[in-house]
């Protein structure tokens, strides 16, 4: 009965996002004002304790926002000084075949965007790219859709992964883990599933493209191209895998996408791996485009050095600041702010590593060293910082009282009832619902979170404390269940409904979210499976840490 109660602001949650289409902005306040009820007359939780850990939520999400805001305030300063174009353009007469414009451009290119902002920009800038180049829009939303999921537990500098650590953190000491030791593991062991499915679902996605928008109709019309994608796979692995083990979340989606990139450029160009007969859709749009593939915006006279250079200081910036035998990771770690009893609440505590924020350095800093590279005039940085703010409202209303209603839940032990907190109640029924099929059900509760919320962040900090101390009672390793939650985020991006609708309109087929779902479940699925036979050999093989 108490897991069911304690579940309540949860199923609310779902009930208001998914069947009356609620926007998580606005959900999960509502779902903080219940628990905040059931806190006080249920739990017999005293006012100061609710307020308390309401506060340390909020100041908990600074993390996070800041990372969104700077990462999406990059992109618009890129798109205003016209640098975007530019890379964009890059793509263009690389090659005629469709089926390798999808590789480069869905997959590498399109992770590249989620390493560097995450947030549902990948969909929106490679599908219209996509369709300049001459694919039907529905072929360009299903596909940007389906690959923007391998690169997702680490998009936006990490923050998926960071905050699913976030979470869990505070309780890692108390087991005798070392927090760093762990979030290092938990982003490679993320990887493992994420990097091995792209090797199966690029060249899926390639056949569901060919089957669905060519003119033979045939699934088998991908394989010519099936060696260039297992080239994208591999090479974006290769540094993905050592990245995430070695230096962290931070830089692996960024980096890693970025390297295959100019791979599969250079192999496109001198015809490596390069299919014999060039492959092309056969609608109007494609004929438009073969005609006239070079009207992609290239009018800017800027070099691709300048373009990439904001690029090239994050990565910099990155990979001097997060390996430890560099030296300067605990300069950078050194400065931060703490409060410490908020609100005269012992547990109630908050610390801020500023200069360690990627929001703040390198992405903030980098935008202002890019207005004056860009020679940006007043006019266009107010654009961008007020595009930026409106992009971000939605995500800071969510995260905000998404954190607080975790911290709620963590804690809500402080209580006059005698009752354990919210949270072990809610784990206590996990585990005697599921059982030992608990790591099965672990990925599928990732992706609800994604479904509900669009995000695989928002997942990870809603339902990693749950995982985590479910894995516990269960006597499962905590950090396979954490990294099961990250991965079925990640996968779940596709089957998103946020992410649906906003790719639908991006590329202006809106009314045909319900053909795209029953489209990506597939797809999803094979993900699912892949994330849970990887799992198995990892625990099979030893490959998790004992910690």
């Amino acid at each position: 009965m108490l897991a069911l109660i304690a579940a309540i602001p949860i199923l609310l949650t779902i009930f208001m996002t998914v069947v009356l289409n609620v926007p998580a902005k606005k959900a999960l306040p509502i779902a903080w004002l219940s628990i905040v009820i059931i806190g006080l007359f249920y739990w017999q939780m005293d006012v100061q304790h609710i307020v308390s850990y309401t506060v340390t939520g909020f100041l908990g999400s600074i993390d996070t926002l800041l990372i969104i805001f700077g990462a999406i305030l990059l992109m618009n300063m890129l798109k205003e000084a016209g640098a975007m174009r530019r890379i964009e353009g890059m793509f263009n007469g690389i090659t005629e075949d469709a089926r390798i414009q999808l590789v480069i451009i869905g997959f590498a290119f399109s992770g590249f965007i989620e390493g560097a902002a995450g947030f549902g920009t990948p969909a929106a800038i490679a599908a219209p790219l996509l369709i300049g180049l001459g694919f039907p829009p529905m072929a360009a939303a299903i596909s940007c859709l389906i690959l923007n999921s391998t690169p997702v537990p680490f998009g936006a500098a990490g923050t998926p992964t960071n905050s699913a650590f976030a979470c869990v953190n505070d309780v890692l000491p108390t087991l005798g883990i070392s927090p760093d030791n762990w979030l290092l593991s938990l982003s490679f062991i993320s990887a493992l599933g994420m990097d091995l499915g792209a090797f199966i679902i690029i060249f899926l996605v390639v056949g569901i493209t060919t089957q669905k928008f060519g003119k033979n109709h045939k699934f088998s019309d991908a394989v010519p191209v099936l060696p260039f994608c297992l080239l994208a796979a591999f090479s974006f692995s290769l540094f993905s895998l050592p990245l995430a083990r070695f230096i962290g979340s931070e830089i692996t989606s960024l980096a890693a996408a970025a390297i295959t990139v100019f791979v599969l450029l250079g192999a496109a160009k001198t015809g490596f791996l390069m299919p014999k007969d060039v492959w092309r859709f056969e609608s109007q749009q494609a004929k438009a485009a073969e005609k006239g593939g070079d009207k992609v915006d290239t009018s800017s006279h800027m070099s691709l050095l300048k373009a990439w250079t904001p690029y090239l200081l994050i990565s910099l910036w990155l990979v001097l600041t997060r390996i430890p035998q560099i030296g300067l990771k605990p300069i950078v770690q050194s400065f931060s702010v703490s409060i410490n009893g908020i609100l005269g609440v012992e547990n109630a505590v908050w610390s801020f590593k500023y200069v360690n924020n990627p929001g703040i350095a390198p992405f903030i800093l980098v935008v202002l060293i890019g207005i004056m590279l860009y020679g940006l005039n007043g006019s266009q940085v107010k654009h961008m910082f007020v595009a930026s703010g409106r992009q971000v409202y939605g995500a800071f209303i969510a995260l905000l009282f998404g954190f607080a209603l975790v911290y709620i839940y963590r804690y809500s032990n402080a209580n006059a009832a005698g009752y354990e907190s919210m949270l072990l109640a809610m784990a206590h029924g996990m585990a005697d619902l599921a059982g030992e099929n608990f790591f099965y059900v672990s990925p599928i509760i990732g992706s609800i979170g994604a479904f509900m919320f669009g995000s695989n962040t928002v997942s990870n900090i809603m339902f990693t404390p749950l995982q985590f101390e479910t894995a516990t009672i269960l006597n499962l390793p905590q950090i396979a269940i954490v990294a099961l939650q990250n991965q079925g985020g990640a996968i779940g991006n596709m089957i998103c409904i946020n992410n649906i609708v906003a790719v639908c309109a991006t590329t202006g087929i809106s009314g045909v979210e319900g053909k795209l779902i029953r489209t990506d479940a597939v797809p999803w699925f094979v993900y699912y499976i892949i994330c849970i036979v990887v799992m198995t050999a990892v625990l099979s093989l030893g490959l998790i840490p004992a910690y």
